[in-house]
Protein backbone atom coordinates (compact mmCIF):
# COMPACT_ATOMS: atom_id res chain seq x y z
CA UNK A 1 0.00 0.00 0.00
CA UNK A 2 1.35 3.32 -0.75
CA UNK A 3 2.05 5.99 1.62
CA UNK A 4 0.39 9.57 0.92
CA UNK A 5 0.54 12.94 2.69
CA UNK A 6 -3.02 13.37 3.65
CA UNK A 7 -4.96 16.17 1.14
CA UNK A 8 -7.62 16.99 3.87
CA UNK A 9 -10.22 15.17 6.12
CA UNK A 10 -13.82 14.67 6.58
CA UNK A 11 -13.93 17.15 9.96
CA UNK A 12 -11.70 19.56 7.56
CA UNK A 13 -14.81 19.37 5.32
CA UNK A 14 -17.60 19.88 7.74
CA UNK A 15 -15.85 23.03 9.79
CA UNK A 16 -15.83 24.68 5.82
CA UNK A 17 -19.30 23.28 4.60
CA UNK A 18 -20.76 24.55 8.08
CA UNK A 19 -20.23 28.18 6.21
CA UNK A 20 -20.35 26.84 2.72
CA UNK A 21 -22.34 24.34 1.35
CA UNK A 22 -21.07 21.98 -1.15
CA UNK A 23 -22.91 21.87 -3.77
CA UNK A 24 -22.45 21.31 -7.85
CA UNK A 25 -23.93 19.26 -10.83
CA UNK A 26 -22.50 16.18 -8.75
CA UNK A 27 -24.31 16.61 -5.62
CA UNK A 28 -28.00 16.59 -6.78
CA UNK A 29 -30.49 13.60 -6.69
CA UNK A 30 -32.30 11.82 -8.98
CA UNK A 31 -34.83 14.19 -8.20
CA UNK A 32 -33.10 17.50 -8.95
CA UNK A 33 -32.51 18.77 -5.69
CA UNK A 34 -29.24 19.26 -3.63
CA UNK A 35 -27.94 16.58 -1.61
CA UNK A 36 -27.49 18.56 2.07
CA UNK A 37 -24.40 18.18 3.19
CA UNK A 38 -25.12 15.57 6.19
CA UNK A 39 -26.43 13.25 3.80
CA UNK A 40 -23.50 13.55 1.52
CA UNK A 41 -21.62 12.55 4.55
CA UNK A 42 -23.98 9.70 4.84
CA UNK A 43 -23.78 8.56 1.29
CA UNK A 44 -19.76 8.81 1.40
CA UNK A 45 -19.13 7.20 5.01
CA UNK A 46 -21.13 4.28 4.34
CA UNK A 47 -19.65 3.08 0.84
CA UNK A 48 -16.02 4.17 2.12
CA UNK A 49 -17.15 1.22 5.11
CA UNK A 50 -18.65 -0.58 2.62
CA UNK A 51 -16.99 -0.81 -0.92
CA UNK A 52 -14.48 -4.07 0.58
CA UNK A 53 -17.25 -6.17 1.22
CA UNK A 54 -19.21 -7.96 -1.40
CA UNK A 55 -22.49 -5.90 -1.07
CA UNK A 56 -23.99 -4.41 -4.12
CA UNK A 57 -24.30 -0.97 -2.61
CA UNK A 58 -26.90 0.95 -4.56
CA UNK A 59 -25.54 4.62 -4.30
CA UNK A 60 -21.86 3.63 -5.25
CA UNK A 61 -21.55 6.03 -8.32
CA UNK A 62 -23.37 8.60 -7.06
CA UNK A 63 -21.40 8.45 -3.54
CA UNK A 64 -18.38 8.90 -5.33
CA UNK A 65 -19.61 11.79 -7.79
CA UNK A 66 -19.71 13.40 -4.27
CA UNK A 67 -16.09 12.40 -3.17
CA UNK A 68 -14.71 13.75 -6.22
CA UNK A 69 -16.82 16.98 -5.90
CA UNK A 70 -15.30 17.44 -2.28
CA UNK A 71 -11.61 16.31 -3.62
CA UNK A 72 -12.62 19.73 -5.59
CA UNK A 73 -13.86 21.51 -2.84
CA UNK A 74 -11.09 21.11 -0.38
CA UNK A 75 -7.86 21.15 -2.81
CA UNK A 76 -9.29 23.61 -5.81
CA UNK A 77 -8.47 21.00 -8.10
CA UNK A 78 -4.88 20.60 -7.33
CA UNK A 79 -4.29 17.38 -6.25
CA UNK A 80 -7.52 15.73 -8.37
CA UNK A 81 -5.12 12.93 -9.98
CA UNK A 82 -2.88 11.95 -6.89
CA UNK A 83 -6.74 11.30 -5.39
CA UNK A 84 -7.71 9.53 -8.25
CA UNK A 85 -4.50 7.51 -7.90
CA UNK A 86 -5.53 6.36 -3.56
CA UNK A 87 -9.36 5.64 -5.79
CA UNK A 88 -7.92 3.09 -7.40
CA UNK A 89 -5.97 1.65 -4.32
CA UNK A 90 -8.89 0.24 -2.57
CA UNK A 91 -11.06 1.26 0.05
CA UNK A 92 -8.62 0.69 2.97
CA UNK A 93 -6.16 3.36 1.53
CA UNK A 94 -8.55 5.76 -0.12
CA UNK A 95 -10.16 5.99 4.26
CA UNK A 96 -6.39 6.01 5.48
CA UNK A 97 -5.71 9.27 3.00
CA UNK A 98 -8.79 11.53 3.04
CA UNK A 99 -10.33 10.37 6.44
CA UNK A 100 -7.98 9.28 8.91
CA UNK A 101 -10.39 10.14 11.62
CA UNK A 102 -12.52 6.94 10.70
CA UNK A 103 -9.91 4.80 12.29
CA UNK A 104 -9.75 6.73 15.38
CA UNK A 105 -13.18 6.04 15.80
CA UNK A 106 -14.06 4.36 19.48
CA UNK A 107 -16.10 1.35 18.13
CA UNK A 108 -14.18 0.26 14.88
CA UNK A 109 -15.90 -2.21 12.57
CA UNK A 110 -14.78 -6.00 12.21
CA UNK A 111 -12.27 -6.41 9.51
CA UNK A 112 -13.62 -9.59 8.36
CA UNK A 113 -16.93 -10.45 9.41
CA UNK A 114 -19.16 -13.28 9.72
CA UNK A 115 -22.32 -12.00 8.95
CA UNK A 116 -23.95 -8.55 7.86
CA UNK A 117 -26.94 -6.54 9.42
CA UNK A 118 -28.38 -3.22 9.33
CA UNK A 119 -29.23 -0.90 11.97
CA UNK A 120 -32.45 1.16 12.16
CA UNK A 121 -33.62 3.65 14.56
CA UNK A 122 -29.93 3.60 15.53
CA UNK A 123 -29.97 5.99 18.21
CA UNK A 124 -26.45 6.27 19.77
CA UNK A 125 -25.45 2.91 18.65
CA UNK A 126 -26.53 0.29 20.98
CA UNK A 127 -27.12 -2.45 18.90
CA UNK A 128 -24.35 -1.91 16.86
CA UNK A 129 -21.82 -2.10 19.49
CA UNK A 130 -23.49 -5.38 20.45
CA UNK A 131 -23.62 -7.08 17.00
CA UNK A 132 -20.22 -5.72 15.91
CA UNK A 133 -18.66 -7.26 19.07
CA UNK A 134 -20.64 -10.62 17.86
CA UNK A 135 -18.30 -10.57 14.60
CA UNK A 136 -20.73 -8.62 12.22
CA UNK A 137 -20.54 -6.09 10.03
CA UNK A 138 -23.21 -3.00 9.38
CA UNK A 139 -23.77 -2.26 6.13
CA UNK A 140 -26.45 0.02 6.58
CA UNK A 141 -27.73 2.83 9.12
CA UNK A 142 -30.44 4.81 9.57
CA UNK A 143 -31.58 7.91 11.91
CA UNK A 144 -33.45 10.98 12.13
CA UNK A 145 -32.24 12.71 15.16
CA UNK A 146 -29.28 15.26 14.15
CA UNK A 147 -27.39 14.54 17.77
CA UNK A 148 -27.68 11.26 17.65
CA UNK A 149 -26.21 11.26 14.18
CA UNK A 150 -23.10 13.22 15.37
CA UNK A 151 -22.53 10.67 18.32
CA UNK A 152 -22.98 8.10 15.63
CA UNK A 153 -20.74 9.12 13.82
CA UNK A 154 -18.15 9.43 16.76
CA UNK A 155 -18.67 5.96 17.75
CA UNK A 156 -18.62 4.34 14.34
CA UNK A 157 -17.14 6.67 12.01
CA UNK A 158 -20.48 6.73 9.67
CA UNK A 159 -23.11 8.96 9.28
CA UNK A 160 -26.54 7.41 9.42
CA UNK A 161 -29.22 7.78 6.91
CA UNK A 162 -32.31 9.95 7.62
CA UNK A 163 -36.11 9.38 7.64
CA UNK A 164 -36.85 5.71 6.96
CA UNK A 165 -40.03 6.07 6.36
CA UNK A 166 -39.20 7.80 2.95
CA UNK A 167 -38.93 5.66 -0.20
CA UNK A 168 -36.02 7.39 -1.06
CA UNK A 169 -34.26 6.16 2.13
CA UNK A 170 -35.38 2.60 1.93
CA UNK A 171 -34.16 2.13 -1.63
CA UNK A 172 -30.22 3.08 -0.27
CA UNK A 173 -30.36 -0.52 1.50
CA UNK A 174 -28.10 -2.74 0.08
CA UNK A 175 -30.69 -5.76 -0.96
CA UNK A 176 -29.03 -8.39 0.70
CA UNK A 177 -27.88 -8.03 4.41
CA UNK A 178 -28.29 -11.00 7.08
CA UNK A 179 -30.34 -9.64 9.98
CA UNK A 180 -32.25 -6.88 10.65
CA UNK A 181 -31.90 -4.65 13.85
CA UNK A 182 -34.19 -2.17 14.82
CA UNK A 183 -35.51 -0.18 17.87
CA UNK A 184 -38.26 0.91 17.13
CA UNK A 185 -40.35 3.60 18.63
CA UNK A 186 -41.91 2.94 22.06
CA UNK A 187 -44.01 6.47 22.69
CA UNK A 188 -46.74 4.99 21.23
CA UNK A 189 -46.69 2.25 23.59
CA UNK A 190 -45.55 3.71 27.16
CA UNK A 191 -47.13 3.73 30.17
CA UNK A 192 -45.67 7.36 30.47
CA UNK A 193 -46.95 8.42 27.13
CA UNK A 194 -50.32 8.86 25.80
CA UNK A 195 -50.78 5.36 24.60
CA UNK A 196 -52.53 5.70 21.47
CA UNK A 197 -50.43 2.83 19.77
CA UNK A 198 -50.81 2.48 16.07
CA UNK A 199 -53.39 5.43 16.18
CA UNK A 200 -49.91 7.39 16.67
CA UNK A 201 -47.62 8.06 13.50
CA UNK A 202 -44.68 6.82 16.05
CA UNK A 203 -46.85 3.54 16.72
CA UNK A 204 -46.90 3.50 12.27
CA UNK A 205 -43.54 3.04 12.26
CA UNK A 206 -43.47 -0.59 12.42
CA UNK A 207 -45.08 -1.13 9.35
CA UNK A 208 -41.83 0.26 8.05
CA UNK A 209 -40.17 -2.03 9.36
CA UNK A 210 -42.49 -5.09 8.28
CA UNK A 211 -41.83 -3.58 4.77
CA UNK A 212 -38.57 -3.01 4.78
CA UNK A 213 -38.34 -7.30 6.39
CA UNK A 214 -41.03 -8.37 3.44
CA UNK A 215 -38.46 -6.95 0.84
CA UNK A 216 -35.03 -8.00 1.71
CA UNK A 217 -36.31 -10.99 3.64
CA UNK A 218 -33.44 -11.04 6.56
CA UNK A 219 -32.31 -14.67 7.82
CA UNK A 220 -33.48 -12.96 11.43
CA UNK A 221 -34.61 -9.96 13.25
CA UNK A 222 -33.88 -7.99 16.58
CA UNK A 223 -36.57 -5.90 17.14
CA UNK A 224 -36.78 -3.91 20.48
CA UNK A 225 -39.39 -1.91 22.72
CA UNK A 226 -41.21 -0.80 25.99
CA UNK A 227 -42.79 -3.70 27.97
CA UNK A 228 -46.27 -2.07 27.74
CA UNK A 229 -45.84 -3.20 23.81
CA UNK A 230 -47.18 -6.75 24.77
CA UNK A 231 -49.98 -5.68 27.25
CA UNK A 232 -51.13 -2.64 25.00
CA UNK A 233 -54.68 -2.35 23.82
CA UNK A 234 -55.34 -5.55 25.86
CA UNK A 235 -52.70 -7.60 23.55
CA UNK A 236 -54.27 -6.29 20.61
CA UNK A 237 -51.12 -4.29 19.34
CA UNK A 238 -48.65 -7.11 20.26
CA UNK A 239 -51.40 -9.75 18.28
CA UNK A 240 -51.08 -7.50 15.16
CA UNK A 241 -47.15 -6.88 15.53
CA UNK A 242 -46.59 -10.99 15.74
CA UNK A 243 -49.55 -12.01 13.06
CA UNK A 244 -47.65 -9.10 10.72
CA UNK A 245 -44.59 -10.83 10.78
CA UNK A 246 -45.67 -14.66 10.79
CA UNK A 247 -47.61 -13.89 7.74
CA UNK A 248 -44.35 -13.38 5.98
CA UNK A 249 -43.28 -16.93 7.20
CA UNK A 250 -41.19 -15.91 10.35
CA UNK A 251 -41.33 -17.81 13.43
CA UNK A 252 -41.91 -14.86 16.37
CA UNK A 253 -40.08 -15.31 20.12
CA UNK A 254 -40.07 -12.61 22.21
CA UNK A 255 -38.97 -11.76 26.30
CA UNK A 256 -39.28 -9.09 28.18
CA UNK A 257 -36.02 -8.46 29.77
CA UNK A 258 -34.41 -6.15 32.24
CA UNK A 259 -31.19 -4.61 32.12
CA UNK A 260 -30.23 -4.77 35.85
CA UNK A 261 -30.31 -8.30 35.47
CA UNK A 262 -27.67 -8.26 33.01
CA UNK A 263 -25.57 -5.21 32.39
CA UNK A 264 -24.92 -5.13 36.30
CA UNK A 265 -25.99 -1.42 36.51
CA UNK A 266 -28.12 -0.43 39.16
CA UNK A 267 -30.86 0.41 36.31
CA UNK A 268 -34.74 -0.99 36.50
CA UNK A 269 -35.05 -0.92 32.48
CA UNK A 270 -37.93 -3.24 31.26
CA UNK A 271 -37.78 -4.11 27.53
CA UNK A 272 -39.44 -6.36 25.56
CA UNK A 273 -37.19 -8.33 22.57
CA UNK A 274 -38.81 -9.77 19.77
CA UNK A 275 -36.74 -12.08 18.15
CA UNK A 276 -37.77 -13.26 14.32
CA UNK A 277 -36.22 -16.33 12.26
CA UNK A 278 -36.98 -17.72 9.00
CA UNK A 279 -39.52 -20.84 9.43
Amino acid sequence: MAQHDNVFSLTDIKKKADKIQIFDERTIDEEGKAIPFVDQMALVTHYLQMRDLRVEIPYAQKAEDILDSWCDFATGGKAKEQVQDVVREGGMALQQYLFPELFQVRFPAQENPSFTFIDLFAGIGGFRMAFQNLGGKCVFSSEWDEQAKKTYYANYGEVPFGDITKESTKNLIPKQFDVLCAGFPCQAFSIAGYRKGFEDTRGTLFFDVAEIIRRHRPKAVFLENVKNLKAHDKGNTFKVIKQTLEDMNYVVYEKVMNAMDYANVPQNRERIFIIIAVR
